[in-house]
């Protein structure tokens, strides 16, 4: 995968092909891809999904990963999710949109693996 846009040789972590490859399994599950869609408000951002009383009562250990050039999620609602989380941990991903598990698979999985192994 390029890490350059060929217009601007600007760094470019979403590739026309990652994009397209996420199209693809998006497009393959239309069940998945309308319940999405639908639990979107009109046009807003997404809306929080749990109440934020309940994060500090959640018991096991937690790893948030974050890519630091995401645009979907902040880098500010992981922060919020490691300082309400008790024994949570946050990894910050260089270089690394949205997808993490994607752009930087090995690591992600590594992460993963290791923090299973050990909790």
């Amino acid at each position: 995968m390029t890490r350059t846009s060929r217009s601007s040789g600007t760094a470019r972590f979403a590739t026309p092909e990652l994009c397209q490859a996420r199209s693809d399994a998006a497009l393959a599950r239309p069940d998945h891809l309308r319940n999405y869609v639908d639990g979107l408000p009109k046009g807003a951002p997404l809306p929080k999904w749990v109440k934020p009383e309940l994060l500090p009562t959640i018991q096991v250990p937690t790893l948030l990963i974050h890519g630091r050039d995401d645009r979907v999620v902040s880098f500010e609602t992981s922060l919020y999710l490691l300082a309400n989380i008790p024994n949570s941990r946050l990894v910050l991903l260089n270089r690394c949109g949205h997808w993490a598990m994607i752009e930087h698979a090995d690591e992600f999985n590594r992460l993963v693996a290791d923090f299973i192994a050990n909790n």
